[in-house]
């Protein structure tokens, strides 16, 4: 998982109800963040890596992202998300194609991601849960910036007697 050591990724673009709360940001701006990786030490004193903790400038991302780590998931990497050209605004419905296309691949609890879980408040009050999974796509996009990193969000809504997950939230922006 080497990619992702001290990557700061700026979302182009995010969407659905996950993304509304998890994603949105108090500047009103795609949400950016840095990656710093964390380790343990083995009995020979060692590094090994253990999670990634995440770092932004103030008003990049919600309260709820502060302090979170994302643990290391899956082997196998990302299929489906090729040939997608630069990014601009007028390829937004491109790019949520190909990657709502690749829902298999990014359901997969094989395919290599980092993963996380995001507090927020529900608009009825109380805390709601995001487990949120990042996925790095190598080679993705066509041009300098080949590289992508999608964001999953399933939220975990309280409902009497049980909590039930769905899918409900996407982003995406390249690694730098």
């Amino acid at each position: 998982m080497n990619i992702w050591i001290n990557k700061r990724v700026a979302l182009n673009d995010s969407w659905g109800p996950g993304a509304t709360h998890t994603l949105t940001t108090p500047l009103g701006q795609q949400p950016e963040f840095s990656l710093r990786p964390r380790y343990l030490r083995d009995a020979q004193g060692n590094p090994q890596l253990a999670h990634y903790s995440i770092d932004f400038p103030s008003g990049f991302l919600a309260d709820g992202w502060r302090g979170i780590n994302f643990t290391p998931m899956g082997t196998i990497p990302v299929a489906g998300i090729t040939g997608l050209p630069p990014w601009d605004p007028s390829q937004g419905a491109a790019y949520r194609t190909v990657i709502n296309a690749a829902s298999v691949s990014l359901g997969d609890s094989r395919t290599a991601r980092l993963e996380g879980v995001i507090p927020y408040l529900g608009p009825q009050g109380g805390v709601g849960y995001n487990k949120v999974r990042l996925f790095y796509v190598i080679n993705a996009v066509q041009g300098p910036t080949p590289d992508l990193v999608v964001i999953k969000i399933a939220t975990h809504v309280a409902i009497p007697g049980t909590v039930q997950a769905r899918q409900d939230g996407t982003g995406h922006g390249p690694p730098r």
